[in-house]
């Protein structure tokens, strides 16, 4: 069963009866994520800062990786091949081949995320 769906064509992330906008590469310097299914691990999911119950790691809250929404908050889920990844995407657009979200607000993904990652989550990229 695929829990999320990323459409490449309308640039959405799709799951759980919501839907974020996001942006996938550097037109000219990185391509979108690769299409395909990905099995994302348990416990894939980490906090760029510590108290959101979720392993933390500074790394992605501090540059290079910045990976924040436009209201601060940093987080990553590792996608389980390569350096792949689902995270926010407010700070420089565009990724090296990750779902960047590029809504403002990202806490309600980041929260269905938390509750389904003691479990395999099932992504499609189409």
């Amino acid at each position: 069963m695929v829990d999320f769906v990323y459409d490449k064509k309308n640039n959405t992330l799709t799951g759980h009866n919501n839907t974020w906008k996001v942006r996938s590469g550097i037109p000219g310097k990185y391509s979108p994520t690769p299409t395909g299914m990905y099995t994302i691990p348990v416990g894939a999911l980490m906090a760029g800062v510590s108290g959101y119950g979720v392993p933390h790691n500074n790394k992605y809250a501090a540059a290079p990786y910045s990976y924040r929404d436009n209201r601060g908050f940093s987080w990553f889920l590792w996608m389980g091949v390569d350096n792949l990844g689902v995270h926010p995407d407010g700070n420089v657009p565009g990724t090296k081949g990750c779902i960047g979200i590029i809504d403002d607000d990202t806490m309600s993904l980041f929260n269905i995320f938390k509750q389904l990652n003691i479990s395999e989550i099932i992504l499609q990229v189409k």
